[in-house]
């Protein structure tokens, strides 16, 4: 499975994007930054391209994509791939909240690590999954 990395910048460094890679499962975790085929980034300046991920069964990639604009403001989305490729729970991240968009909630647990693995757990303050029985619809 190919997913996107990026750290790159406008001209004058007024907005920034960042996206990560993050392998998931119930013992470890691997945050991938740098990219292993060059690709064109959001911005002018700096690098982004993608990697080539392979997951075992009961591994899950998380894609992290961060947008921080002009007034410092930071929002984005994490979307969570099983091994299959799949995209299974797509979140997003918005002034200091998490929010369900699409998928089950019931695969938080990775999202919540994937935070943590980036070091965000401060600047997360609401998580909102949902009720544990109920999914968001998954397709559009």
């Amino acid at each position: 499975m190919e997913l996107p990395v990026e750290l790159t910048k406008s001209r004058r460094g007024l907005h920034v994007k960042r996206t990560v890679v993050v392998v998931i499962s119930r013992q470890n975790q691997r945050v991938i930054a740098e990219p292993q085929r060059p690709g064109k980034g959001t911005y002018s300046r700096g690098k982004a391209g993608y990697v080539e991920v392979k997951l075992s069964h009961g591994e899950y990639a998380v894609v992290a994509s961060l947008i921080m604009g002009p007034r410092k403001r930071v929002k984005g989305s994490f979307t969570v791939y099983d091994e299959s490729g799949a995209e299974r729970l797509r979140v997003k991240y918005e002034r200091f909240k998490l929010r369900l968009s699409r998928g089950s909630p019931e695969l938080s647990w990775v999202v919540d690590a994937a935070v943590g693995a980036l070091g965000l757990d401060k600047f997360v303050r609401r998580r909102n999954y949902g009720k544990r029985g109920e999914a968001r619809r998954t397709s559009q």
